[in-house]
């Protein structure tokens, strides 16, 4: 009897350690894949110095877009090589051999490597960028690594499928664009998120009423005011929110393994918040930054159906962009995610006449922004890695806000340390505990089957 006993006494202590196992794994935020890398070499000393880079394809394939800076001399290689090897640096996939500055591919799901220990590779930066963004004015990179632009004010639904949605609110900015350019267009800006995460409705918004508070964004969880605090929101069945290391930065897990990126910053001189969005998506959605097809120029509409070819003068294309896409995707009273003010909705947030097809680009209320000479521009932007570099330039360029190029490189911060966030110390001394105390239990409990 008291070796029964004793063995009911293991198993259950066998069980309630596999538990706590369970629940370490459950609680332990997993990394979120990059949108942003960079490799380099440095040939100035011998020898060289090599910084290496990697980025992994999850689900369906995507465009990538790749920039290089060669610094060397014409002889020391101007090439650009992937390799999915990682024991060695190969020369098995060619984004170009003739010294090109930038480019796409569409790659599989999978690993892949810059072959940076090439010779024919260097010296210089080679950078690559993909996955779902919507930064700056809003520069649109849809799920499937295409891109363009798009300003129009109001609450649309950026991604959805199953079970996910996200939505964003764009703001008009006034600026003064040069009245000799004729591609000169009117800009917004992103300024507010909700999503449905499980569940659950949260919502990261300016203050309610009629200026905004510059000491940060509101966050609320299903209506409610909520501080995300150190340890985060369990939102549970794997939705989570938690900050990031930007400040007034938010990460959002979704149950799909879905991560979302929140980076935001004040602009003083508009009294108004600005926030670049990324995502790494777990499976295909719809939206604003939904997939584009090798036939159409915008992501499909809600139904499914597409917005065909690039219309052939700016007009029509003026007129597809911002009145059949944009409202199709526009959020309505029914459907928006958002916490409004009493006496306010969806539409007071919605001018379906902005962008205007040509400037001027005045918003009441507000005071046009002066540009800023495109030399100046690119040196705030020095910092801001990949194709977002050119986004950055014009960004500030536009606005001759230099903001915009903290915020640039700011959120590609905050997607690197996500990729390499280091697991605490304390967790990782509580998962060993438990292990050991796993393997001992199992141990306790094989012996006493011996016995009796």
């Amino acid at each position: 009897m008291p070796t029964q006993e004793t063995s009911r006494s293991i198993h259950a202590r066998w069980h309630a350690t596999y538990l706590l196992v369970v629940l370490a794994a459950a609680v332990w935020s997993a990394p979120a894949e990059a949108a942003s890398v960079q490799a380099s070499k440095d040939c100035s000393v011998t020898p060289c110095t090599v910084v290496t880079a990697s980025f992994t394809i999850i689900g369906t394939p995507k465009t990538i877009h790749w920039d290089a800076t060669y610094t060397g001399s014409a002889t020391q290689g101007h090439s650009f090589f992937l390799t999915m090897n990682p024991a060695s640096n190969l020369a098995d996939i060619a984004l170009t051999t003739s010294g090109q500055l930038s480019g796409t591919k569409v790659l599989t799901a999978g690993t892949y490597y810059i072959s940076i220990k090439l010779a024919v590779m260097g010296p210089g930066f080679y950078s690559i960028t993909y996955n779902p963004s919507s930064t700056g004015e809003p520069h649109i990179t849809t799920i499937n690594g295409s891109r363009y632009d798009f300003q129009s004010m109001g609450e649309f639904v950026m991604l959805r499928h199953s079970g996910l949605e996200i939505q964003v609110r764009q703001t008009p900015i006034a600026t003064k664009p040069n009245p000799a350019d004729e591609n000169a267009s009117c800009v917004s800006i992103n300024t507010a998120v909700a999503a449905k995460i499980g569940s659950h409705r949260v919502t990261y918004e300016p203050a309610f009423g009629n200026k905004a508070d510059p000491s940060g964004l509101q966050l609320r969880v299903d209506g409610a005011l909520t501080d995300v605090g150190e340890r985060g929101i369990d939102l549970g069945r794997g939705g989570r929110v938690s900050r990031t290391n930007a400040s007034g930065g938010l990460r959002l897990d979704f149950p799909d393994s879905t991560y979302f990126f929140v980076t935001p910053a004040w602009w003083a001189d508009q009294g108004k918040w600005y926030i670049n969005f990324d995502v790494v998506p777990a499976s295909d959605a719809s939206g604003i930054a939904g997939a584009i097809g090798p036939d159409t120029w915008l992501p499909a509409l809600p139904d499914g159906s597409s917005m065909g070819a690039l219309p052939g003068n700016r007009h029509d294309r003026y007129v597809a962009l911002n009145q059949k896409f944009a409202d199709a995707w526009r959020v309505t009273d029914a459907t928006s995610l958002f916490d409004y003010a009493s006496g306010t909705s969806t539409s007071t947030y919605t001018m379906k006449t902005w962008p205007p097809e040509h400037p001027p680009c005045e918003v009441a209320g507000t005071t046009a922004m002066e540009p800023m000479a495109e030399n100046l521009a690119k040196a705030a932007c020095q910092a801001v890695i990949g194709a977002e570099n050119a986004h950055c330039v014009y960004d500030v360029m536009v606005t001759g806000n230099p903001g915009f190029a903290a915020t640039y490189a700011l959120s590609q911060g905050v997607l690197a340390g996500a990729v390499n966030e280091p697991v605490p110390s304390r967790w990782i001394w509580i998962l060993l505990g438990l292990l050991l105390g796993f393997v001992l239990a199992l141990l306790i409990c094989l012996l006493t089957r011996k016995k009796v």
